[in-house]
């Protein structure tokens, strides 16, 4: 036994003696002799310690390996200490909740932020994105030039509005009804919740596909009308039903989802409300008139302000069901732009009609809030 310690004494001074010499290497550092010198001892400390494990017999090597895995558990210890403590003072100064931040402000900052600033200043650049160098600074000639020489630009502007007022009136008046339906807490009504819901989370490419096939001429839809004697028009290829048809398709797939926003905020209404208005002996419309829609005004204003941002970034199901056409009646601003930068490669008046898109959002946005936030005063 008395000789197994002193094989644990004899390694930890030779593991000392080398750590002190490795101190000094890295202070002497600056002086070449001065650390060619230290270096050359380092190396004879080690020489010694492989010689003196050569020299020792299975019982003190075994002994050997045990003092040398203490000492790394030692040494792993007093890193972990010291890592604790920088980790401690890092976070008395620094919120953890801003790490826990980092993967979704990596993705605003190289997928939206970078492309915002980069879209800013390419629309004052006739820019040529084979040899960057190339670009040219034109100033507001791209504006210029779409506003006053594109006339497929300002009837995308005029349909992209048409296209928002038409979808978000069709939505919140169907979302708002049906919502008061299906909030009833009862198997029927979850069924049909589910079954509401399903479009939602169905492609979109899909959607359209699937109203492709029933706007046809010869589609379900206008054989429904022929057993009334009603001859349905060609929906996608005429050119006074072409972006009503989208619009359509395009609510038919988002009445789902804000109808649940809607549910969710119908039951957070309180029910003494209501009641007294059964005591009172008030009709159902009465009641949405008065009562619901009025304290429902904060989620009505979330989900309007939600589907009209929305429905100006409209583009796959034109790209799918119409790319924009017949003769352009149902070119909105964000098909506009795709066609322009990656159809026509002109990516300044691409550039350009999305800062005009951009604004036009930013405008509309700010007027619902200020008519809601009046409303709800």
């Amino acid at each position: 036994m008395k000789n197994l310690q002193q094989v644990g004494k004899r390694y930890n001074e030779l593991c000392d003696a080398m750590e002190q010499q490795q101190a000094e290497v890295r202070a002497v550092r600056g002086n070449r002799a001065a650390s060619a010198e230290a270096r050359q001892r380092l190396a004879g400390l080690k020489a010694e310690l492989r010689d003196y494990r050569a020299g020792l017999d299975p019982q003190e090597r075994e002994a050997y390996r045990d003092y040398r895995a203490i000492r790394l558990e030692v040494k792993k210890c007093a890193a972990q200490k010291r890592f604790d403590r920088v980790e401690r003072r890092i976070f008395t100064k620094l919120n953890l909740a801003y790490i826990y931040m980092i993967p979704a402000a990596f993705g605003a900052i190289f997928f939206t932020l970078l492309p915002f600033l980069f879209m800013m200043i390419g629309a004052f650049f006739k820019v040529d994105l084979v040899d960057i160098k190339n670009s040219r600074f034109v100033g507001l000639w791209n504006f210029k030039m779409i506003f006053t020489r594109d006339n497929e630009f300002v009837r995308a502007i005029i349909n992209t509005v048409f296209f928002a007022f038409v979808t978000v009136i069709l939505l919140m008046a169907v979302t708002v009804l049906m919502a008061s339906w299906l909030s009833k807490n009862t198997r029927v009504h979850n069924f049909a919740q589910t079954l509401v819901f399903t479009p939602h989370i169905s492609s979109m490419v899909a959607v359209a596909i699937l109203w492709v096939l029933m706007l046809d001429p010869h589609g379900i839809i206008n054989q429904a009308l022929a057993l009334f004697g009603i001859t349905g028009p060609n929906w996608l290829m005429d050119a006074r039903t072409s972006l009503i048809s989208v619009a359509i398709v395009t609510v038919w797939k988002s009445i789902g989802y804000y109808s649940l926003i809607i549910i969710a905020g119908l039951q957070a209404l309180p029910a003494e409300v209501y009641e007294a208005a059964k005591l009172d002996k008030a009709s159902r419309w009465t009641v949405l008139r008065k009562i619901t829609i009025p304290m429902l005004t904060p989620t009505l204003s979330f989900v309007f302000i939600m589907k009209f941002i929305n429905s100006f970034k409209a583009f796959a199901a034109i790209d799918v069901m119409t790319q924009g056409g017949p003769q352009g009646s149902s070119m909105v601003l964000g098909y506009w732009i795709y066609n322009a930068g990656r159809v026509k490669f002109n990516y300044g008046f691409a550039m350009a009609g999305a800062i005009v898109l951009t604004v036009m959002v930013a405008v509309f946005t700010y007027a619902a809030n200020k008519v809601f936030k009046g409303s709800e005063d």
